[in-house]
């Protein structure tokens, strides 16, 4: 059922799901989805969401660059990879749907991996600012702008790597003059 909720969302988004579609896409009862996900489509949801995440996160676990701000910037450049692949699927996991944590551990565990590098490139004093946690939110927001970007095709694919490239010099660098 999941993969069949996966692959209506990817066609056509949030929208595309209904539980009667996934059951006709997985080959099943339309009555059957309500025995695995009595809640409703909201549980289905959680359920794609939680398979984007866990693979997301297996994509950031594998980076092996020591250097902290490169290691900060092969973690955007993996994010937005998946992004470009999977865009209305990121567009559900990162679209506000899910904002604790706590409840979806694989949420966590991207948040995690993501804070660990600012919180590591901070210590080394490869970028500065006035606290991890302001660091933090202003990747955050930059990192969505641009994942919104891709996902909705004003960023081309085949340009997201030399823009993403772009923007974390700039972010790098600092927008004051020295």
């Amino acid at each position: 059922m999941v993969d069949a909720g996966r692959a209506l969302v990817q066609e056509g988004g949030v929208a595309g799901l209904t539980l009667r579609a996934a059951a006709t896409r997985a080959g099943v009862s339309a009555a059957a989805p309500y025995r695995h996900f009595a809640d409703n489509k909201e549980a289905l949801l959680a359920a794609v969401m939680t398979q984007g995440f866990a693979e997301l996160g297996e994509a950031l676990s594998i980076i092996e660059v020591d250097d902290p701000l490169p290691r900060l910037h092969a973690i955007g450049h993996r994010y937005l990879e998946f992004v470009a692949a999977e865009p209305a699927l990121s567009q559900l996991m990162f679209g506000g749907a899910v904002t604790d944590g706590d409840a979806h551990p694989e949420l966590a565990a991207v948040r995690d991996t993501f804070a660990g590098a600012i919180r590591d490139a901070w210590r080394a004093g490869a970028i500065r600012g006035p606290s991890v946690d302001a660091i933090m939110l202003t990747m955050r927001c930059v990192m969505q702008g641009l994942a919104t970007f891709v996902a909705t095709g004003e960023i081309p694919a085949a340009r997201v790597r030399s823009l993403a490239d772009s923007v974390f010099a700039t972010v790098d660098t600092g927008l004051v003059p020295r």
